[in-house]
C-alpha cells in the first residue's frame, strides 16, 4: 500500500534533513568586507561631471569629520526649503494658522447685505475650493442670500507676483503667482478627451470634492509646425492658454498655473456661493472703507503640518508663502520673495553665528526655484548644527534625532544591495533639491552604532547646465544620487568603525 501525499511528504522531510545532518552543518558565507572609501574616490569613480561639496560635522563635539569643498558656494535648488521650514517655525510657531475672512460693511436684512463683501486671503498656502464651498455655507447660513453692495477680493497680505521664478517655463504649474489670497495651490486642472466622436476640453478649479468649471481661463486649440506645447496671453482681464493641436489627443489632463489668483479665487467663490442660493456681483480688487465685521472665518491646518508636507512633496507656493509670511510676522515689509529671502538670510545667521550677508548662505527665494541662490555646505551645516541643539516641538521629535527641525524632515534611503550595513538601526532624514545639473542633500545622520551627524552635500554642474528653464538630466542626476549614497554609508562604515 503506497502511503498517502501528506506521508510522503513528511517522509521526504524527514529523509532531507537526516541527509542535511550526515553532510555536517552548512558553513554560512561571510559577509562582504565594509570599508570606508574616500568622497573623491567615489565620485571618479561614478564619473559624476562638474563638481562636490560636501561636510560631515558630528553633533556630540562639534568637529567636522569629513569635508570637501565646503566653503564653496553652490546652487542648492529645493535644499532652500529646510531653512525655510525653520525660518517660518521660528517667526509663526508651529501652532499658526492662516485665516481667510469674509467681512462686510453693512448689515442684513431679509436675506440682502446691505454693504460691501470682501474675501480676504491671510496668505493661506492650502485653501481649496472645498474649503470656499464651507465659508459659502456659513454665509448662506447667517441668511444671506444677495449682496446689494460690492464684492472685493483682497489678496494685499502678501507679495503679489505673476510667478515665483520668471526664468522659468510659462506652463509650468511649479512656478504659480503668489499672492494673500490663493487657491488650490494656485492651478487649474485642464482635461481633454479627444477619443474619436468626442470632443470636450474644460478648465476646472479641481479639489478632492469639488470641481467647478473656470470661465476666466480659458484653453484654445492652435494650429501650426513648431509650436509650444502651452503659450499664454493676457488680454480683457483673463487668461489666454493656447495648446498646440498635437497635444489633444487620447482622454488626459495637467495641471496649468494661475497668474491672476485673486480673480480666480474670486469666481471660484461666487460659484459655489451661487450653488448655495447666494447671489454676488462681479468681483473687483480691494478692501472694505471704513470699518468692517468679520462674518466667517477660515483656519488653515497648523503650521506644522503644512510644514511637514511642504518639505516632503516640495511645494514651491507653500515654501514662498510661508517664508513671506514668517517675514512679515517678524514686522518687515517685503515687496518681493527676494526681499524675503534676505530676511531668512539674516536669521539664519544670527542663529547659526556666521556673519551677516556671508556668501556663503545666500537664498534668493524660499522654494530654491532660483539660479540665484548660493549656499555652502559649511554655512548650511552650521545652520543644521544650530537647530540641532533646540528642543523639538510638541509633536515633532524625532526619535533618534536631537533638535527642532529633524522630526520634520523625510527619511532619506542610502541602502545597497552590496553593501550589508544595519538599514533598521540607521536613520538618515534629509531635504533633497534637484534640477537640471543641479542636486542637494542636506539633514542629519544617526548611525546604528549611536552617533549623531549634520551633513550636506551639493553637486552642480552650472556648465553643462547653462540658463533658463531646462528638464533634469536624468542621467547626471542618478550619478548624483549615487554618490551621495555611497558618500553617506561610507562614512557611516567609519563612524561605526566597521572599515
Amino acid at each position: 500500500m503506497f502511503p498517502s501525499r501528506r506521508a510522503f511528504l513528511i517522509i521526504s522531510i524527514g529523509l532531507s534533513a537526516c541527509l542535511l545532518m550526515a553532510a555536517g552543518p552548512k558553513k554560512e558565507l561571510a559577509p562582504p568586507a565594509l570599508k570606508s572609501v574616500p568622497g573623491k574616490t567615489i565620485r571618479a569613480n561614478l564619473g559624476l561631471t562638474g563638481v562636490s561639496g560636501w561636510i560631515l560635522i558630528d553633533l556630540a563635539t562639534g568637529k567636522v569629520v569629513d569635508a570637501q569643498n565646503a566653503d564653496r558656494p553652490f546652487a542648492p535648488a529645493s535644499v532652500a526649503k529646510l531653512p525655510t521650514a525653520a525660518f517660518a517655525l521660528d517667526a509663526l510657531g508651529p501652532d499658526y494658522r492662516f485665516e481667510t475672512t469674509v467681512k462686510t460693511t453693512g448689515k442684513i436684512s431679509n436675506g440682502r447685505l446691505k454693504g460691501d463683501l470682501v474675501l480676504k486671503g491671510g496668505g493661506d498656502p492650502e485653501l481649496d475650493t472645498d474649503a470656499l464651498a464651507v465659508i459659502a455655507s456659513k454665509l448662506k447660513a447667517k441668511g444671506i442670500t444677495r449682496v446689494d453692495g460690492a464684492f472685493l477680493v483682497d489678496g494685499s497680505a502678501l507679495p503679489q507676483l505673476p510667478e515665483i521664478e520668471a526664468s522659468q517655463a510659462v506652463d509650468a504649474s511649479y512656478n504659480p503667482a503668489i499672492s494673500g489670497l490663493n487657491l488650490n495651490f494656485n492651478r487649474v486642472h485642464v482635461k481633454w478627451d479627444a477619443r474619436k466622436g468626442r470632443n470636450i476640453l474644460s478648465v476646472e478649479a479641481e479639489a478632492k470634492g469639488l470641481s467647478p468649471k473656470v470661465k476666466r481661463i480659458r484653453v484654445s486649440l492652435a494650429d501650426g509646425k513648431g509650436l509650444p506645447l502651452f503659450s499664454l496671453s493676457m488680454s480683457g482681464g483673463r487668461e489666454n492658454w493656447r495648446m498646440a493641436r498635437r497635444a489633444f489627443r487620447g482622454r488626459a489632463a495637467r495641471w496649468l498655473p494661475v497668474k491672476q489668483p485673486e480673480a480666480y479665487a474670486a469666481e471660484v467663490f461666487r460659484t459655489v456661493c451661487a450653488g448655495t442660493g447666494i447671489r454676488l456681483p462681479k468681483p473687483s480688487n480691494g478692501d472694505a472703507s471704513g470699518k468692517a465685521t468679520v462674518l466667517v472665518t477660515h483656519r488653515s491646518r497648523p503650521l506644522a503640518q503644512i510644514l511637514r508636507d511642504m518639505l516632503r512633496f516640495s511645494t514651491n507656493i507653500t515654501a514662498e508663502v510661508t517664508g513671506s509670511a514668517a517675514t512679515r510676522n517678524i514686522g518687515i515689509a517685503a515687496v518681493s520673495l527676494k526681499d524675503s529671502a534676505q530676511v531668512m538670510n539674516a536669521w539664519a545667521a544670527s542663529v547659526a553665528g556666521f556673519q551677516m550677508g556671508d556668501p556663503g548662505f545666500r537664498f534668493a527665494n524660499h522654494s530654491g526655484l532660483s539660479l540665484d541662490s548660493r549656499v555652502s555646505p559649511r554655512r548650511m551645516a552650521e545652520l543644521l548644527v544650530a537647530l540641532g541643539k533646540r528642543a523639538p516641538d510638541p509633536g515633532a521629535a524625532h526619535p533618534r534625532l536631537p533638535g527642532g527641525i529633524a522630526g520634520y524632515l523625510k527619511r532619506h534611503n542610502v541602502a545597497a544591495k552590496d553593501v550589508p550595513l544595519d538599514y533598521d538601526g540607521l536613520s538618515v532624514v534629509a531635504k533633497t533639491g534637484t534640477m537640471s545639473y543641479i542636486r542637494g542633500l542636506a539633514g542629519y545622520i544617526a548611525t546604528p552604532g549611536g552617533r549623531k551627524f549634520a551633513f550636506v552635500i551639493f553637486s552642480n554642474d552650472l556648465t553643462r547646465r547653462g540658463g533658463g528653464a531646462q528638464k533634469v538630466n536624468k542621467r547626471w542626476l542618478g550619478r548624483a544620487k549615487g554618490f551621495e549614497r555611497a558618500l553617506i554609508r561610507s562614512w557611516v562604515i567609519k563612524a561605526d568603525g566597521l572599515g
